[in-house]
């Protein structure tokens, strides 16, 4: 799993996939939230050596995934609380929506074929066993990262600074709490409308698409909090 993911994606360099695994490592869960990480250690694990260890870290820093503690070294981001996610999902309203705008307009039809496809990617994902959970995110995140780029902004670091966040916690929620194929036909929408040149119904179908993800969101927060009260 990789963030973000693109809908032409060239082969990695060397650094490139070893931020990749440790990526994965971390939204899967194999890296635990708050958990100390050693270069040295990683870097033995891993069979690499030292440098590329710490270009992953510096990139996943700015994802949000890594934080550095003055005098304590490097962990994995915390777990993110229920008011963080909730001004997380208001920071991506009028962002993403803004994007998705401009991506109505900017777009090529290359980048289109290549959005249908992961459209339809995604429906297949939704068709698969639970266990398909890491495809079903992947396939969310491929086809929304089509659409940033298309949008030819510089405004995309912004959404890269918390998309693994939302790879490693948030999505995860979403898709195990709520209902992928309501999603899957919220894709459609927003893809008519970047199809039809149409940046105010991108604008629209984007915003209703997060918002009704930050209510699932919002809801398994706050069953999680009633079920482990403080």
């Amino acid at each position: 799993m990789t963030t973000p993911a693109t809908s032409n994606p060239l082969p990695v360099s060397f650094p490139d996939h070893v931020r990749q695994l440790l990526e994965s490592e971390i939204i899967e869960g194999r890296l635990a939230a708050g958990e100390r990480v050693s270069e040295d250690q990683l870097a033995r694990r891993l069979g690499v050596s030292r440098t590329p260890v710490r270009e992953a870290m510096r990139v996943l820093e700015g994802h949000g995934l890594i934080v550095r503690r003055r005098g304590k070294g490097a962990y994995v981001a915390g777990p993110t609380s229920t008011d963080e996610a909730r001004a997380l999902y208001a920071l991506r309203t009028p962002l993403e929506c803004f994007l998705a705008a401009q991506a109505a307009e900017n777009i090529t039809a290359p980048e289109l074929s290549d959005l249908e496809r992961l459209s339809a990617e995604f429906r297949v994902a939704v068709a698969a066993p639970d266990g398909e959970l890491p495809r079903l995110i992947e396939a969310d995140s491929a086809l929304h990262w089509c659409i940033y780029d298309a949008a030819r902004s510089d405004l995309v670091s912004v959404v890269r600074s918390y998309w693994g966040r939302l790879l490693r916690e948030l999505y995860t929620r979403v898709y195990l709490d709520g209902l992928p194929e309501h999603f899957a036909n919220q894709h459609d929408e927003i893809v008519a409308a970047l199809r039809a040149g149409d940046g105010e119904a991108a604008h629209q179908a984007m915003e209703q698409h997060i918002a009704d993800g930050w209510e699932v969101v919002r809801t398994s927060f706050e069953s999680a909090d009633r079920t482990n009260p403080s």
